[in-house]
């Protein structure tokens, strides 16, 4: 058995949101409060937060013809295979469930180490308690959260994909998404001659592979970026572990050991 991986091909995205919707449903997460605008904005919200996981990203290209055209994403977390979240984490509250990158809430400090560390601006922490989502506990004040690939609340086909009306985000082996993402980028080449495939090698591979209609750059999406060196986590994490043991299980005893190892590690 293979990895598995998304495939977000942005020229059959068409912009309405499903995704979005459908993962707030399976989690039961909460609504983002509307907050009203006087220029036309089709992001909303405009980045990802504790209780949206993933949305679609609105943004104006140009074709082959000159033409200005829409190009509609859909980001979550990219689930790298080398994640920068994950090495940074004091608490080991980020772990690998196979290929996909969870957090365990009951670990988290709310450190935002991994906010931090995190160039696709992915992992939020919750400045608010929610009520009950999905696995029957709640989004708590102090807490990170981001996709999970639906592996808290396990289904076999995950949210988003299940309801994809264009067929925009789909789910396979991994071998099996690479190989059609970068036969569909010939076919997408005709009509956008700088289009590009993403998630292939950055971090070790993405679990989400995406087809822009432009580089990369163009999204704010780095190519080639370099994975955070552990040494230096490791010793501020190693600080960390003795300092916390004297917390009590305090989660703001243990922010403030957290505090305190990276003042002398840093």
């Amino acid at each position: 058995m293979g990895d598995f991986a998304f495939l977000v091909d942005t020229t059959k995205c068409i912009g309405c949101k499903a995704c979005q919707v459908a993962c707030k449903q399976w989690n039961n997460l909460p609504a983002e409060e509307a907050v009203l605008s006087f220029n036309q904005e089709y992001t909303y919200p405009k980045t990802l937060t504790a209780i949206t996981f993933n949305h679609v990203i609105f943004s104006e290209i140009e074709n082959a013809d000159s033409r200005i055209q829409w190009q509609m994403m859909h980001k979550k977390c990219f689930h790298c295979e080398v994640p920068n979240c994950l090495t940074v984490c004091p608490a080991g509250a980020i772990y690998k469930d196979d290929y996909w990158v969870v957090i365990d809430q009951a670990k988290c400090i709310g450190c935002k180490e991994c906010v931090n560390a995190c160039i696709y601006n992915v992992p939020h922490v919750s400045e608010n308690d929610y009520h009950e989502y999905g696995t029957g506990s709640f989004i708590a004040k102090n807490k990170a959260y981001k996709c999970h690939a639906c592996r808290v609340k396990v289904r076999d086909i995950p949210a988003c994909v299940s309801v994809c009306p264009s067929d925009a985000i789909t789910f396979d082996y991994r071998v099996k998404i690479a190989a059609d993402a970068k036969k569909r980028l010939r076919a997408v080449k005709k009509d956008f001659p700088m289009a590009s495939v993403y998630g292939l090698e950055e971090y070790g591979g993405l679990h989400v592979i995406t087809i822009l209609k432009d580089r990369p750059e163009k999204f704010g999406l780095a190519k080639n970026p370099v994975p955070f060196k552990s040494k230096s986590s490791n010793t501020r994490n190693d600080l960390y572990g003795i300092l916390s043991s004297f917390s009590l299980g305090l989660p703001s005893l243990k922010r403030l050991a957290f505090k305190i190892s990276k003042h002398f590690t840093s």
